[in-house]
């Protein structure tokens, strides 16, 4: 991928970076309230060509409810994304509930669902090729461990993944991705928090302005046959799987809303510390205490 001439950066920033706290874009928001409404949004299937793998989407009292079909999000597998185009920074929170298509837990390893930031691809199925993913989630539900919660976060470059994962609750929880520049700032609250809990950071020097920002989710990806799973990415993506093993997730979103961070300058100069790249890499230097990023992208 190309470097982005830092001017162009710059510019990206400063016009989205002008409000001095936390702003949402209600134009953007999303409360699901009016049933089979998706306008706004886009399916990666059918941006891509790619086979539609969520099992059943359905609403009830105002919670869209997306019944995962069998795929997974890894290396060059790809799964159902739901999602917006955004450019520049934003700070899109979205409140889930990972469960069970019919328990209050996934019963299926690797069953999980959240909010993910995606490089756009130059070209869809057709002329699909390996070694393009270029992505970030966080995401709720349940990995290799039946009946264990975790958080998971993973990042790939170059379809090369990445992933760390946490214990977690399995309850409602509101996930939050925050760019700033091209850092990146992973965070998730419980209802019952009265604040963020900062779990990932990320600088991403050559993503684009716009990326496609939105939902995602994944199950049942170990029942597919291993020359597959690990070996013929294309045939993953390009058909369905569900007559194998038992998919078994259902990720439940009472609302995505779109904002733009809050950020407090230390230097006189923003645009020039922007410039020379000091400020988004602070966001991401870990000498930084959580508490002081928090602070300065905002509640």
């Amino acid at each position: 991928m190309k470097a982005i001439p830092a001017l162009l950066l710059l510019c990206g920033f400063l016009s989205t970076t002008a409000f001095g706290q936390s702003v949402s874009n209600a134009a953007l928001d999303d409360d699901f309230s009016k049933e089979n409404d998706l306008s706004g949004w886009k399916w990666l299937h059918d941006t891509e060509g790619w086979p539609d793998k969520v099992r059943k989407k359905a609403w009830k009292d105002g919670v869209l409810r997306l019944d995962m079909g069998t795929s997974g999000w890894f290396a060059d597998k790809n799964a159902p994304f739901l999602y917006k185009d955004i450019k520049g920074d934003f700070d899109v929170r979205a409140r889930i509930r990972a469960t069970g298509s019919n328990n209050p837990v996934a019963t299926t390893a690797w069953s999980l669902g959240g909010l993910m930031v995606r490089v756009p691809k130059q070209a869809g199925k057709d002329r699909w090729k390996p070694k393009q993913e270029n992505w970030l989630f966080i995401t709720a539900g349940i990995a290799e461990e039946p009946g264990k919660p975790v958080i998971e976060t993973k990042y790939t470059i170059n379809s090369q993944s990445h992933l760390k994962l946490r214990d977690a609750k399995a309850e409602w929880i509101t996930l939050r991705v925050t760019r700033v520049g091209n850092a990146f700032l992973l965070s998730y609250r419980y209802d019952k928090d009265t604040s963020w809990t900062l779990h990932d950071r990320f600088y991403l020097v050559d993503w684009p302005p716009v990326l496609q920002v939105g939902l995602n989710g994944y199950t049942n990806s170990m029942a597919v046959p291993e020359e597959i799973l690990w070996g013929d990415a294309f045939r993953f993506n390009n058909e369905t799987f569900d007559h194998l093993g038992k998919p078994d997730f259902e990720l439940s979103v009472d609302y995505v809303r779109f904002g733009k961070p809050a950020v407090n300058y230390d230097a006189p100069n923003p645009a020039k510390q922007w410039l020379n790249g000091v400020y988004a890499n602070r966001l991401v230097d870990y000498s930084v205490s959580n508490e002081e990023v928090l602070k300065s992208i905002g509640e």
